[in-house]
Protein backbone atom coordinates (compact mmCIF):
# COMPACT_ATOMS: atom_id res chain seq x y z
CA UNK A 1 0.00 0.00 0.00
CA UNK A 2 3.31 2.17 0.94
CA UNK A 3 4.65 1.43 -1.98
CA UNK A 4 1.12 2.20 -4.34
CA UNK A 5 0.78 5.75 -2.84
CA UNK A 6 4.69 6.39 -3.72
CA UNK A 7 3.79 5.37 -6.75
CA UNK A 8 0.97 7.97 -6.92
CA UNK A 9 2.71 11.03 -5.67
CA UNK A 10 5.64 10.00 -8.19
CA UNK A 11 3.04 10.53 -11.17
CA UNK A 12 1.53 13.65 -9.49
CA UNK A 13 5.20 14.99 -9.25
CA UNK A 14 5.41 14.08 -12.76
CA UNK A 15 2.26 15.31 -14.12
CA UNK A 16 2.91 18.74 -12.28
CA UNK A 17 6.13 19.04 -14.14
CA UNK A 18 4.86 18.27 -17.48
CA UNK A 19 1.88 20.75 -17.13
CA UNK A 20 4.09 23.46 -16.15
CA UNK A 21 6.59 22.80 -18.65
CA UNK A 22 3.64 22.88 -21.41
CA UNK A 23 2.37 26.12 -20.27
CA UNK A 24 6.16 27.63 -20.12
CA UNK A 25 6.52 25.75 -23.80
CA UNK A 26 3.46 27.30 -25.03
CA UNK A 27 4.07 30.83 -23.28
CA UNK A 28 7.30 31.48 -25.27
CA UNK A 29 7.36 32.72 -28.86
CA UNK A 30 8.08 30.73 -32.30
CA UNK A 31 12.01 32.00 -31.97
CA UNK A 32 12.24 30.98 -28.00
CA UNK A 33 11.04 27.85 -28.88
CA UNK A 34 13.72 26.96 -31.62
CA UNK A 35 16.26 28.17 -29.57
CA UNK A 36 15.07 25.81 -26.64
CA UNK A 37 15.01 23.15 -28.81
CA UNK A 38 18.80 23.93 -30.51
CA UNK A 39 19.78 24.05 -26.76
CA UNK A 40 18.10 20.87 -25.76
CA UNK A 41 19.93 19.53 -28.90
CA UNK A 42 23.12 19.95 -28.04
CA UNK A 43 22.57 19.30 -24.29
CA UNK A 44 21.22 15.96 -25.49
CA UNK A 45 24.40 15.68 -27.59
CA UNK A 46 26.94 15.85 -24.99
CA UNK A 47 25.22 13.90 -22.62
CA UNK A 48 25.43 11.13 -24.95
CA UNK A 49 28.63 12.18 -26.18
CA UNK A 50 30.52 11.82 -23.44
CA UNK A 51 28.51 10.68 -20.68
CA UNK A 52 26.53 7.15 -21.87
CA UNK A 53 29.00 6.52 -24.45
CA UNK A 54 32.01 6.93 -21.96
CA UNK A 55 30.28 4.79 -19.40
CA UNK A 56 29.19 2.09 -22.15
CA UNK A 57 32.72 2.63 -23.48
CA UNK A 58 34.40 1.49 -20.51
CA UNK A 59 32.03 -1.46 -19.66
CA UNK A 60 32.82 -3.24 -23.09
CA UNK A 61 35.83 -3.13 -22.54
CA UNK A 62 36.01 -5.50 -19.98
CA UNK A 63 34.57 -7.61 -22.49
CA UNK A 64 36.18 -10.37 -24.19
CA UNK A 65 33.76 -9.91 -27.21
CA UNK A 66 34.58 -6.64 -30.12
CA UNK A 67 31.47 -6.41 -31.27
CA UNK A 68 30.34 -3.87 -28.47
CA UNK A 69 33.31 -2.13 -29.31
CA UNK A 70 32.61 -1.53 -32.75
CA UNK A 71 28.61 -0.40 -31.76
CA UNK A 72 29.94 1.71 -29.79
CA UNK A 73 32.96 3.48 -31.76
CA UNK A 74 29.88 3.45 -34.50
CA UNK A 75 27.77 5.06 -32.56
CA UNK A 76 30.42 7.96 -31.71
CA UNK A 77 31.22 8.45 -35.30
CA UNK A 78 27.50 9.06 -35.94
CA UNK A 79 25.68 10.41 -33.42
CA UNK A 80 26.90 14.56 -34.23
CA UNK A 81 24.60 13.42 -37.44
CA UNK A 82 21.62 11.80 -35.72
CA UNK A 83 21.34 14.73 -33.57
CA UNK A 84 21.85 17.70 -36.14
CA UNK A 85 18.95 15.57 -37.96
CA UNK A 86 17.13 15.56 -35.06
CA UNK A 87 17.14 19.28 -34.32
CA UNK A 88 16.63 20.35 -37.60
CA UNK A 89 13.53 18.57 -37.98
CA UNK A 90 12.42 19.75 -34.44
CA UNK A 91 12.92 23.35 -35.03
CA UNK A 92 11.31 22.86 -38.67
CA UNK A 93 8.03 21.53 -36.88
CA UNK A 94 8.39 24.49 -34.32
CA UNK A 95 8.56 27.08 -37.43
CA UNK A 96 5.43 24.91 -39.05
CA UNK A 97 7.01 24.21 -42.12
CA UNK A 98 5.81 20.70 -43.59
CA UNK A 99 8.72 18.23 -42.76
CA UNK A 100 7.65 15.89 -46.07
CA UNK A 101 8.23 18.12 -48.79
CA UNK A 102 11.72 19.27 -47.24
CA UNK A 103 12.64 15.36 -46.65
CA UNK A 104 11.29 15.06 -50.64
CA UNK A 105 13.34 18.06 -51.80
CA UNK A 106 15.94 17.08 -49.76
CA UNK A 107 16.19 13.64 -51.49
CA UNK A 108 16.46 15.68 -54.75
CA UNK A 109 19.00 17.56 -53.45
CA UNK A 110 20.84 14.87 -52.10
CA UNK A 111 21.28 12.57 -55.00
CA UNK A 112 22.59 15.70 -57.42
CA UNK A 113 25.23 16.12 -54.46
CA UNK A 114 25.89 12.84 -54.57
CA UNK A 115 26.59 12.62 -58.16
CA UNK A 116 29.19 15.74 -57.86
CA UNK A 117 30.68 14.03 -54.52
CA UNK A 118 30.41 10.77 -55.17
CA UNK A 119 34.37 10.01 -53.92
CA UNK A 120 32.96 12.02 -50.91
CA UNK A 121 30.44 9.13 -50.49
CA UNK A 122 32.82 6.37 -51.59
CA UNK A 123 35.16 7.71 -48.56
CA UNK A 124 32.00 7.71 -45.92
CA UNK A 125 30.56 4.32 -47.00
CA UNK A 126 33.93 2.83 -46.87
CA UNK A 127 34.20 4.06 -43.34
CA UNK A 128 31.01 2.74 -42.26
CA UNK A 129 32.84 -0.70 -43.66
CA UNK A 130 36.08 -0.17 -41.44
CA UNK A 131 34.16 0.75 -38.48
CA UNK A 132 31.57 -2.08 -38.52
CA UNK A 133 34.43 -4.52 -39.94
CA UNK A 134 36.73 -3.94 -37.57
CA UNK A 135 39.95 -4.71 -39.51
CA UNK A 136 42.16 -2.26 -37.87
CA UNK A 137 41.52 -0.70 -34.44
CA UNK A 138 43.44 2.59 -33.03
CA UNK A 139 46.96 1.73 -31.91
CA UNK A 140 47.20 -1.03 -34.44
CA UNK A 141 50.60 -1.18 -36.35
CA UNK A 142 49.72 -2.02 -39.64
CA UNK A 143 51.77 -2.39 -43.06
CA UNK A 144 49.47 -1.43 -45.60
CA UNK A 145 50.27 -0.28 -49.76
CA UNK A 146 51.88 3.04 -50.70
CA UNK A 147 50.39 6.21 -52.04
CA UNK A 148 52.64 7.69 -54.84
CA UNK A 149 56.26 7.13 -54.48
CA UNK A 150 56.71 8.10 -50.83
CA UNK A 151 54.14 7.59 -47.87
CA UNK A 152 52.58 4.52 -46.70
CA UNK A 153 54.07 1.19 -45.52
CA UNK A 154 54.86 0.42 -41.85
CA UNK A 155 52.72 2.93 -39.48
CA UNK A 156 50.60 2.85 -36.09
CA UNK A 157 46.52 3.39 -36.55
CA UNK A 158 45.46 7.19 -34.72
CA UNK A 159 42.30 7.76 -35.96
CA UNK A 160 39.56 5.82 -38.31
CA UNK A 161 36.82 8.81 -39.30
CA UNK A 162 33.51 9.04 -41.91
CA UNK A 163 35.85 9.85 -44.60
CA UNK A 164 39.71 9.66 -43.62
CA UNK A 165 41.96 7.20 -41.44
CA UNK A 166 45.19 8.73 -39.71
CA UNK A 167 47.97 6.61 -39.98
CA UNK A 168 51.28 7.19 -38.11
CA UNK A 169 54.49 6.06 -40.07
CA UNK A 170 57.77 5.14 -38.62
CA UNK A 171 58.92 8.06 -39.48
CA UNK A 172 56.82 9.98 -37.80
CA UNK A 173 54.62 11.73 -40.28
CA UNK A 174 50.71 11.54 -39.94
CA UNK A 175 49.34 9.95 -43.44
CA UNK A 176 45.50 10.78 -44.05
CA UNK A 177 44.29 8.25 -46.05
CA UNK A 178 40.99 8.52 -47.92
CA UNK A 179 38.74 5.44 -46.70
CA UNK A 180 37.72 3.98 -49.90
CA UNK A 181 41.85 4.02 -50.89
CA UNK A 182 42.24 1.92 -47.55
CA UNK A 183 39.54 0.04 -48.03
CA UNK A 184 40.89 -1.16 -51.62
CA UNK A 185 44.33 -1.49 -50.05
CA UNK A 186 45.84 -4.82 -48.77
CA UNK A 187 46.10 -4.13 -45.07
CA UNK A 188 48.33 -6.74 -42.96
CA UNK A 189 47.14 -6.03 -39.52
CA UNK A 190 50.59 -7.53 -36.88
CA UNK A 191 48.49 -6.48 -33.76
CA UNK A 192 45.29 -8.09 -34.35
CA UNK A 193 46.50 -11.27 -33.57
CA UNK A 194 48.11 -11.52 -30.43
CA UNK A 195 50.45 -14.53 -31.41
CA UNK A 196 53.79 -12.72 -31.18
CA UNK A 197 55.28 -11.80 -35.00
CA UNK A 198 58.35 -13.15 -36.43
CA UNK A 199 61.17 -11.49 -37.95
CA UNK A 200 63.86 -12.39 -39.81
CA UNK A 201 67.18 -11.76 -40.98
CA UNK A 202 69.78 -13.46 -43.65
CA UNK A 203 73.72 -13.03 -43.99
CA UNK A 204 76.63 -14.87 -45.74
CA UNK A 205 79.67 -16.49 -44.19
CA UNK A 206 82.55 -18.19 -46.42
CA UNK A 207 82.62 -21.72 -46.70
CA UNK A 208 84.92 -22.69 -44.45
CA UNK A 209 82.68 -21.23 -41.54
CA UNK A 210 81.64 -24.10 -38.99
CA UNK A 211 77.78 -24.46 -39.75
CA UNK A 212 77.17 -25.87 -36.51
CA UNK A 213 79.60 -22.96 -35.06
CA UNK A 214 77.74 -20.38 -36.92
CA UNK A 215 73.99 -21.51 -35.98
CA UNK A 216 75.19 -21.91 -31.98
CA UNK A 217 76.63 -18.30 -32.08
CA UNK A 218 73.80 -16.70 -33.41
CA UNK A 219 71.27 -17.81 -31.60
CA UNK A 220 73.60 -17.10 -28.94
CA UNK A 221 74.04 -13.54 -29.80
CA UNK A 222 70.27 -13.21 -30.63
CA UNK A 223 68.35 -14.35 -27.57
CA UNK A 224 70.64 -11.54 -25.76
CA UNK A 225 68.87 -8.85 -27.53
CA UNK A 226 66.29 -7.24 -24.96
CA UNK A 227 62.82 -7.63 -26.41
CA UNK A 228 62.97 -11.19 -28.09
CA UNK A 229 61.35 -14.02 -27.24
CA UNK A 230 64.06 -16.51 -25.91
CA UNK A 231 63.52 -20.05 -27.27
CA UNK A 232 61.99 -18.90 -30.63
CA UNK A 233 65.70 -18.51 -32.52
CA UNK A 234 65.87 -20.42 -35.51
CA UNK A 235 68.68 -20.65 -37.86
CA UNK A 236 68.87 -22.40 -41.20
CA UNK A 237 70.89 -22.36 -44.13
CA UNK A 238 68.87 -20.91 -46.90
CA UNK A 239 71.37 -21.91 -50.10
CA UNK A 240 74.49 -21.88 -51.46
CA UNK A 241 73.86 -21.60 -54.87
CA UNK A 242 72.60 -18.58 -57.15
CA UNK A 243 69.41 -19.60 -58.82
CA UNK A 244 69.30 -16.11 -60.84
CA UNK A 245 73.03 -16.37 -62.19
CA UNK A 246 73.50 -20.35 -61.96
CA UNK A 247 76.63 -20.15 -60.12
CA UNK A 248 78.08 -20.68 -56.50
CA UNK A 249 76.95 -17.84 -54.01
CA UNK A 250 80.59 -16.11 -52.46
CA UNK A 251 78.96 -18.24 -49.39
CA UNK A 252 76.77 -19.85 -47.27
CA UNK A 253 73.29 -18.09 -47.61
CA UNK A 254 71.84 -18.20 -43.49
CA UNK A 255 68.29 -16.91 -42.55
CA UNK A 256 67.56 -16.83 -38.30
CA UNK A 257 64.20 -16.24 -36.93
CA UNK A 258 63.24 -14.92 -34.21
CA UNK A 259 60.27 -13.88 -32.52
CA UNK A 260 59.51 -10.10 -31.07
CA UNK A 261 58.23 -9.05 -27.49
CA UNK A 262 56.58 -5.71 -29.23
CA UNK A 263 56.45 -5.68 -33.31
CA UNK A 264 56.75 -1.91 -32.93
CA UNK A 265 60.57 -2.89 -32.09
CA UNK A 266 61.32 -4.42 -35.14
CA UNK A 267 63.65 -2.21 -37.12
CA UNK A 268 65.14 -1.07 -34.49
CA UNK A 269 65.82 -4.71 -32.97
CA UNK A 270 66.85 -5.92 -36.41
CA UNK A 271 69.41 -3.14 -36.05
CA UNK A 272 70.81 -4.56 -32.59
CA UNK A 273 70.56 -8.13 -33.95
CA UNK A 274 73.10 -7.24 -36.81
CA UNK A 275 75.73 -5.80 -34.50
CA UNK A 276 75.42 -8.37 -31.99
CA UNK A 277 76.49 -10.72 -35.13
CA UNK A 278 78.79 -9.13 -36.00
CA UNK A 279 80.39 -8.56 -32.76
CA UNK A 280 79.84 -12.43 -31.80
CA UNK A 281 81.14 -13.62 -36.08
CA UNK A 282 84.75 -11.22 -35.15
CA UNK A 283 85.28 -13.13 -31.80
CA UNK A 284 84.37 -16.57 -33.51
CA UNK A 285 86.55 -15.97 -35.91
CA UNK A 286 83.90 -16.43 -38.13
CA UNK A 287 84.30 -14.77 -41.53
CA UNK A 288 81.52 -12.63 -43.50
CA UNK A 289 81.49 -13.91 -47.51
CA UNK A 290 82.73 -11.47 -49.45
CA UNK A 291 81.90 -10.20 -52.80
CA UNK A 292 83.75 -11.51 -55.79
CA UNK A 293 86.09 -9.35 -57.14
CA UNK A 294 86.36 -9.04 -61.20
CA UNK A 295 89.31 -7.88 -62.34
CA UNK A 296 88.67 -6.29 -65.57
CA UNK A 297 91.41 -6.15 -67.99
CA UNK A 298 91.95 -3.72 -70.91
CA UNK A 299 93.03 -4.56 -74.14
Amino acid sequence: MFFCIDDNRVMEKINQFTNHFSGFWHSLPVLGQSLLAVVATIIFFYLARFVVLQRLERIAARTDNDFDDRLIHFLKQFLWLVALFAGLIWVLKINGIQVGPVLAGAGIFGIAIGLAAKETLADILAGIFLIADRPIRIGDRIIIDKIGKHWGGWGDVVEIGLRRTVIRNTDGVLVNYPNAVLAGSTIKNFSMDPQPVRARIRFQTEFSANPALVKEKTIEAIERVEGIINGTTTVVIRSIWDDEQGHLLSGVLYEARYRLEDVKTRTVLRSTVLEALIEVFQENDIAMAALPIRQVSSA
